[in-house]
């Protein structure tokens, strides 16, 4: 049996998978602020060295799916809440990165000791799922 490093490795492995259970509501994406200028000559957004009216918020994040940038407006009221989803956001990646960098490592320690890869344990779903009738033929 492996000890001593292996322990370590397998306590913060638990460390990190509650962490990961406490994991709250989360977002990607950067949020940044917009100011705009409406146009109007005499509007005081006009003046030299203005910023424009605003700042109006913008959540911005890549769509994985379609490779597009995505966007949306964000009210007001919204942005502390928006901020603390992209923080989130970011310390799950972390968690995750450090995760799999535990799991290779115990991984790595037990291949070194000679003993057999412990198989992924698989979770999911108790629910069947529900069977779809065949296609009725046309005959």
């Amino acid at each position: 049996m492996v000890t001593g490093d292996h322990d370590v490795l397998l306590e913060r492995r638990g460390e990190l998978l509650r962490k990961l259970a406490g994991i709250g509501d989360l977002r990607q994406g950067s949020l940044r602020a917009q100011y705009r200028k409406c146009g109007k000559p005499n509007c005081h957004c006009a003046g030299e060295g203005a910023r424009g009216h605003g700042p109006y918020w913008l959540l911005t994040w890549l769509d994985r799916v379609t490779g597009k940038s995505r966007g949306r407006s964000i009210p007001a009221e919204a942005v502390a809440g928006t901020q603390a989803q992209i923080a989130e956001y970011q310390r799950l990646r972390g968690l995750v990165r450090e995760l799999v960098e535990v799991s290779g490592r115990l991984c790595d320690a037990r291949l070194d000791a000679g003993q057999p890869a412990e198989p992924a344990k698989r979770g999911g779903s108790t629910r069947r799922s529900r069977r779809r009738p065949a296609p009725k033929s046309s005959a």
